[in-house]
């Protein structure tokens, strides 16, 4: 997952040998075409021209290759998903079922979004990020996910590192004046992804050394490596000195891309009071819980003394299987969902090459066999100081060990990820975990932000207030993404207000409220963790209503994990069909 996690398919080139002019697609589908044929041709042309963000998805024919950024790509690209938008646009409602109907809508959406990605703000030619995660993600997946034999995997890194240098000669004719943040973000990951090549990738197959099939793979990836690092060294020299592009897209742009990845067609103003009114409210329940474990003392002294309350080094992968645990017999105590027989989740300490300190890597649910899912847990390293490896740990304290495990593991991404290999046909089971791209997010982090919320709610460790401080510590972060990611980008606020906002509302540490900040640059829509949560909580309200005695919250969770990642809308419509009112209120 992205935490991944992140994060919808968008490319289309398979869909014909030929690219038809937009005015003639309605005639481009047959009559006796169907919409599944239509999807897989869809979703074969998308891995084909987004091979890494495939993989993560479970698509894995072009594994072997990278993307081709190159300016005719691109503008090829933009011409078949003017075709695809109208060939999608024929097909009537009548002759699709009410799941084909949804996911037409969503579809329809994602293509408007990568429209505005690839047509109208021109990422390509400003996010050196982009070039970045499509090397070292399409690389790391195949070293993670072990959906074929080694040997496959290392044959196949070795075919998609060849094409580095057409990949980095895109680079350096697009991206001339990116802006200074991109700039810098993308030059560290570039010198990531050498790293991950020369350091990490041995790594990750050394139980293939000494063979001829190594010995391939590292001179492939030495000649990778130091192709990137002489691109990273031009692009210090020539670019990074002149970057002064504008990050900011307008309020029109991230407008836009709410109504298409999430199908929220709320004004910003509305979105942005809706996160003020709940901002205070939950900075009121965050006081209330304080005070009820040390009355009358400061809050957020209390949650510092809660945050260093964590396991020892080399203790916290067993302190995160055993809150995992809980949590599933927790789960299951309340009747809250099913975990299907021969389930679990397993929690390992984290690879090497591994980043972050807690990540869910589920089983993609178009993988053709479900594959072994990890939480990955990152421990502090023993190598820095103990002041550093405190500052480290205190992210696992364990009210926040719980709280993260419910996102990432139980009920939240993983548990997900198991329902939704019944979710009808495949639109709904794809999810994207890489920024800046177009990526609906409140289906899936809407759900985990949701689970965690959920727990606490129902009372986990006997209602135990730390918990919900943990809970709300992680909510106030979520709703000034939101906000931030609106006022950024329409100017009402500078990078310096949106880290106060974290900072003072959030109660986030400088250095995350910074890192927080900078991220609503290249990511307006990261809101959709808590409009996700929002609408979800909002959407079990009217379905109550609807149900009245015979609504039962476990068949709404399943019923909502079995429709996939879906935008709220989706859920609206195949759980109260014909509703009309407003997504998030």
């Amino acid at each position: 997952m992205r935490t991944q996690t992140r994060l919808a398919a968008l490319a289309l080139l398979a869909l014909g040998t030929a690219c038809a002019p937009a005015e003639q697609a309605a005639d481009a589908v047959p009559a006796t075409a169907g919409f599944a044929p239509f999807v897989d041709r869809y979703l074969d042309g998308f891995a084909r021209r987004h091979p890494s963000i495939a993989a993560g998805n479970g698509l894995h024919d072009h594994d072997d290759q990278l993307d081709d950024f190159s300016a005719a790509a691109i503008a090829a690209e933009i011409t078949t998903l003017k075709t695809a938008a109208a060939e999608l646009a024929a097909f009537s409602d009548s002759s699709l079922t009410p799941d084909e109907r949804v996911d037409k809508r969503i579809l329809a959406g994602v293509i408007d979004g990568w429209l505005l990605e690839q047509e109208t703000l021109e990422n390509w030619k400003r996010n050196p990020m982009t070039y970045a995660s499509a090397l070292s993600d399409g690389v790391h997946n195949l070293m993670t996910m072990e959906n074929e034999a080694a040997p496959v995997r290392m044959r196949r890194i070795i075919t998609k590192l060849a094409g580095v240098p057409a990949l980095l000669q895109a680079a350096r004719t697009n991206i001339v004046t990116p802006p200074r943040i991109f700039a810098e973000r993308g030059l560290g990951m570039m010198r990531g992804a050498s790293t991950m090549l020369t350091t990490d990738l041995p790594v990750a197959f050394v139980t293939a050394n000494g063979t001829p099939l190594m010995d391939s793979l590292l001179s492939a990836a030495t000649v990778a490596a130091k192709a990137i690092d002489a691109y990273t060294a031009d692009f210090e020299k020539t670019v990074l000195p002149t970057a002064n592009g504008e990050w900011k897209v307008g309020g029109d742009a991230v407008a836009r891309r709410y109504r298409a990845e999430e199908l929220i067609d709320v004004p910003l103003a509305d979105l942005a009071a809706l996160g003020e009114r709940e901002l205070q409210l939950a900075q009121e329940r965050f006081r209330a819980a304080a005070r009820r474990l040390a009355p009358g003392a400061d809050p957020q002294a209390t949650w510092l003394t809660i945050r260093r309350n964590h396991p020892k080094r080399g203790e916290v992968v067993a302190a995160a299987q055993a809150v995992v645990d809980s949590l599933t017999r927790f789960v299951a105590a309340k009747n809250l969902a099913v975990v299907p027989n021969g389930e679990h989740v397993v929690v390992k300490p984290a690879q090497p090459f591994s980043l972050g300190f807690a990540s869910m890597h589920a089983s993609p649910p178009l993988e053709k066999t479900p594959l072994q899912s990890f939480y990955y847990i990152t421990d502090a390293d023993s190598l820095e100081s103990l002041a550093q490896q405190d500052a480290w740990l205190e992210r696992f304290n364990f009210a926040s060990l719980a709280i993260t495990s419910a996102h990432e593991a139980m009920p939240g991404h993983w548990l997900h990820s198991v329902h939704m290999r019944d979710t009808p046909g495949k639109i709904r089971r794809i999810w994207i975990g890489l920024n800046p791209f177009p990526q609906p997010s409140s289906g899936q982090d809407g759900w985990a932000h949701y689970s965690e919320e959920l727990v606490v709610e129902q009372g986990f460790m006997n209602g135990d207030p730390r918990y919900a401080l943990a809970q709300l510590s992680d909510a106030l972060t979520r709703i000034c993404r939101l906000l931030s990611g609106i006022r950024l980008h329409t100017g009402e606020w500078t990078l310096a207000q949106a880290q106060a906002c974290f900072e003072q509302q959030a109660y986030v540490a400088a250095p995350a409220a910074k890192r927080e900040a900078e991220r609503g640059t290249y990511d307006p829509t990261y809101g959709g963790y808590f409009l996700g949560k929002r609408g979800m909580l909002t959407l079990r309200r009217d379905v109550q209503a609807a149900q009245g005695d015979k609504f039962n919250l476990r068949e709404f969770h399943e019923r909502v994990m079995k429709n996939g990642i879906a935008p709220i809308w989706a859920h609206r419509q195949l759980l109260l069909p014909g509703d009309t009112s407003r997504v998030i209120q």
